[in-house]
């Protein structure tokens, strides 16, 4: 038998083989991110400016350098279950710092995308779904709020649905049109 690194040549075939170290990788999942998000994931290397530019990083468990890693790697269901995958605020300061000219923010777009359809959604985000189908906002005017608008001279309604309440119906066309409403409903309906 001849001599090899680990004395073992089924353990060094299995080192040889990808599948051994990721067992649940979809490469189509990359493929899916570069589509939707319209950027070139695969080229990161992994240089860690991203979550060292996001403001949400050292306020939360959020690292955005671990979703561009997930998305390399095909690590779908562990991707698309993060809850921190919401926590990022589109700012977009990963993209405007990134050496290789990606959209991080543009690949997290494209995986709340991808695990929306498989109604992998926060429920906050379906209520806040609900609230701007009702008001037009996702954090509708309050009383605090108003008088707060007053004593800084400003109309107790901002200048949005607030003011122009005729505006919701088209906001409802919108959401109507693709069912967002309904889906949110249906959703939270189911989690109870």
């Amino acid at each position: 038998m001849a001599k090899t690194k680990y004395n073992d040549p089924k353990l060094e075939e299995k080192l040889r083989d990808r599948k051994y170290y990721i067992t649940d990788s979809n490469p189509e999942f990359l493929k899916d991110v570069e589509r939707i998000g319209r950027t070139i994931a695969h080229m990161c290397f992994q240089c860690g400016t991203c979550t060292g530019s996001c403001p949400s990083a050292p306020r939360s468990s959020y690292r955005i350098r671990l979703f561009m890693r997930k998305a390399v790697m095909g690590l779908e269901d562990e991707a698309l279950t993060d809850p921190d995958l919401w926590l990022c605020t589109t700012c977009y300061s990963c993209t405007d710092r990134c050496p290789r000219d990606i959209a991080p923010t543009d690949v997290i777009m494209a995986m709340r995308n991808l695990a929306a359809r498989r109604d992998i959604i926060p429920r906050n985000f379906l209520k806040t779904t609900q609230l701007i189908y009702q008001t037009g906002h996702g954090v509708p005017n309050n009383d605090v709020n108003r008088a707060a608008r007053r004593k800084l001279g400003l109309t107790e309604e901002p200048p949005t649905t607030h003011m122009y309440p005729e505006y919701i119906k088209g906001i409802r066309k919108i959401m109507d049109h693709y069912g967002l409403k309904e889906r949110a409903d249906r959703i939270l309906a189911e989690g109870e």
